[in-house]
C-alpha cells in the first residue's frame, strides 16, 4: 500500500462514474476524500457512457452532467468536468486522466474510486498507464474491503470511511416508479428532476 507523499504540489482528486443520479452517498464519498487525503480541489466527471456498465442510462448524459454541476456549486473545492459528455463518445480512464494531467499541470492525482471496482483494476484498460499517474484513493462498499487487484506499482489508500447504505441502482428502482426518493439525493438533483419534469411524480 502506498502511503500520502509530502509533495508540496497540490492535490487535485478525480471522481469518475455515471451519476445516475449524484446521490448523497456520493457527496459524502467526496467530502471524506478532500478531508482525509487533503485535496486542494476535486473533479467530479459525469460518464458519458461507463466502458463496464452494459445498461443504458435513466437520465441522459447532459441531464446527469447539470445535476453535478448544480451540486458542485455550493463546494469551493468541487468543480464539475464535463469533458467525457462534451465528447460524446464512451472514454476509459486513462484517457480521461491524461487529459487532467494536460488541464492541470502540476496538480498530484488522486483518483477516487470504490473497493469492488478497485478489485477489478485489472480489467481496466491500459491500467498500467493509469496506475504511473494516479494515486488511487479506495472507499469501503461493504463490511470489509476486497481483494487488491493482482498488480505490480499501485499507489494507493484505503479511504476507511463511514458505510453509505445509498446505491444509484436502488435510487433508479425508486426512480422508474415516479417517486423521487428525496431524502437519498441532494436538494439540487431534486429541484433539477421537478423543474425539468424528468419523471411524471405523482
Amino acid at each position: 500500500m502506498g502511503t500520502f507523499s509530502n509533495s508540496p504540489a497540490p492535490r487535485l482528486g478525480f471522481f469518475g462514474g455515471t451519476f445516475d443520479p449524484p446521490h448523497n452517498g456520493h457527496l459524502e464519498i467526496a467530502r471524506a476524500a478532500i478531508q482525509k487525503a487533503k485535496l486542494d480541489k476535486l473533479l467530479f466527471c459525469p460518464a458519458y457512457q461507463a466502458p463496464l456498465r452494459t445498461e443504458p442510462s435513466f437520465f441522459s448524459a447532459l441531464d446527469r452532467l447539470a445535476m453535478v454541476q448544480a451540486i458542485c456549486q455550493n463546494c469551493s473545492k468541487m468543480e464539475c468536468y464535463d469533458a467525457e459528455v462534451k465528447h460524446g463518445i464512451t472514454r476509459y480512464s486513462y484517457e480521461t486522466i491524461e487529459e487532467v494531467k494536460s488541464n492541470f499541470p502540476g496538480y498530484d492525482l488522486f483518483l477516487i474510486l470504490g473497493d469492488d471496482q478497485f478489485s477489478r483494476l485489472a480489467e481496466w484498460k491500459k491500467v498500467e498507464l493509469l496506475a504511473k499517474s494516479v494515486h488511487f484513493l479506495v472507499f469501503a462498499r461493504q463490511n470489509r474491503h476486497q481483494n487488491k487487484p493482482d498488480m505490480q506499482h499501485l499507489d494507493y489508500s484505503f479511504m476507511d470511511n463511514a458505510l453509505i447504505n445509498l446505491s444509484s441502482t436502488d435510487i433508479r428502482k425508486h426512480l422508474h416508479h415516479n417517486h423521487l426518493p428525496e431524502s437519498s439525493i441532494p436538494p439540487e438533483v431534486t429541484s433539477y428532476i421537478r423543474n425539468h419534469n424528468l419523471i411524471p411524480l405523482q
